[in-house]
């Protein structure tokens, strides 16, 4: 019988919450030999339109922010996914709408990501996670922001 998984989409926000998930990324593709597609996904040139400033300054900015983050996202994958098949991704738009877009022409297998409660500076309306589900054709591992697996079982149970 095959590997149930041979690619994997890890979308991490380069925040402090990508250990966990890069984490059971990591484990899911050395049990299963499966290519991790490491994600991340920049909000579109749209998105800045009410600030005021030029086109070409936020042309400018973008250009910046996306070379930047291109290059953490690299260095993320060298560092947690050494020795492993994995492809450093900056996609643009809607998390979900750019997820989704992904899983179809990767033919991606499985979806590692936060529980993203997106808010802040580009406060997507909803939970982007729930949103995910919604529209996946594959499974959507959803890893807590504050992940703890500290429990012990009650007795009798």
């Amino acid at each position: 019988m095959s590997s149930y998984f041979s690619s994997i989409a890890c979308c991490i926000d380069l925040t402090e919450h990508n250990d966990d998930i890069i984490a059971y990324t990591r484990e899911m593709a050395e049990l299963t030999g499966a290519k991790i597609l490491l994600v991340h996904v920049l909000p579109s040139a749209g998105s800045f339109a009410n600030y005021g400033a030029s086109r070409e300054l936020l042309q400018k900015v973008a250009a910046e922010s996306r070379a930047e983050t291109e290059k953490r996202v690299k260095e993320l994958a060298a560092q947690h996914f050494a020795g492993l098949a994995c492809e450093p991704l900056i996609l643009t738009g809607s998390v979900d709408a750019a997820l989704t877009e992904l899983v179809d022409k990767s033919c991606a297998d499985l979806v590692i990501m936060g529980s993203l409660n997106s808010t802040g500076l580009f406060n997507f309306s909803g939970k982007t996670s729930a949103r995910l589900i919604g529209k996946s054709r594959v499974p959507v591992m959803i890893i807590p922001n504050e992940l703890s697996l500290e429990c012990a079982p009650e007795e009798g149970f």
